[in-house]
């Protein structure tokens, strides 16, 4: 399937750098074109989270121009690939959290990449960055590994009063802060007439879903740079809300 993609990011209203990194790669893969598009958030309150970030999505860049192409073919590439992807991450959090030993400080990063490929995606994550599947509805295919996701999800808390609780973004997991990560992984069918959104939380926070419909699921754009206008609207327009953290988002919408 062939896509019309873009990013971009903004240093927000509050923040003095840009702690996120944002990128959409594509190549001819085993005949078919395929896409990347990966979103990393340095963790805030930790030291050197552009650095973290950056070295996150680096890391996964090089798999899917390396190795990914090697592994492609093979009968059981679902699994292959998950399980490489999973092993990137593990892999970088090595290398954060011993960084982070060595100078004596503690760095970090969320992650949320997204391998297009034929007629499948595959989805690696960790944090709260997001990934939804935007057509007729709104889903969102990644869950946050937060404090207040959890109550959610155990019923101790309605999603309502998640979006305005005070440790709505305490993070449970991230690359590079411990050990040990616990990485989340998807994958599923691409139907006709879906896009899709990677993000970080600068964006989801001001952005509601039927924003998102009516601005990515019903319309369509004709061109890379016509997407690119638009994102930099939205930018502005979160901006306008009150949005103090990064925002970094991009959108492959397929044609």
């Amino acid at each position: 399937m062939e896509f019309v993609a873009c990013c971009g990011t903004d240093i927000g209203t509050g923040r003095k750098n840009n702690q996120d990194t944002i990128s959409i790669k594509t190549g001819i893969v085993d005949g078919a074109r395929c896409y990347m598009a990966i979103a990393c958030d340095g963790v805030g309150g930790l030291e050197q989270g552009e650095y973290a970030s950056g070295c996150m999505k680096e890391r996964l860049e090089q798999w899917f121009f390396f190795e990914y192409p090697q592994i492609a073919g093979n009968w059981q590439n679902d699994h292959i690939v998950m399980e490489r992807l999973r092993r990137m991450v593990e892999l970088q959090n090595d290398s954060l959290y011993e960084y982070g030993k060595r100078a004596g400080i503690r760095c970090a990063t969320t992650v949320s990449a997204l391998l297009l490929a034929k007629k499948k995606y595959y989805i690696v994550h960790v944090g709260d960055s997001r990934i939804y599947k935007i057509a007729e509805t709104v889903e969102q295919l990644t869950e946050d590994q937060t404090n207040v996701a959890q109550m959610v999800k155990r019923g101790l808390m309605t999603e309502d009063e998640a979006r305005v609780a005070p440790g709505r973004n305490v993070l449970l997991q991230s690359v590079g802060a411990e050990r040990k990560v616990n990485v989340l992984l998807y994958s599923g069918r691409i139907c006709e007439k879906t896009s899709f959104l990677v993000c970080t939380d600068g964006f989801y926070h001001c952005m509601t879903k039927a924003e998102l419909i009516q601005k990515i699921g019903e319309r369509k754009y004709a061109s890379t740079d016509e997407l690119g206008r638009e994102i930099k609207d939205w930018i502005d327009r979160i901006k306008a809300r009150g949005e103090k953290d990064n925002i970094s988002v991009a959108i492959l919408q397929c044609r």
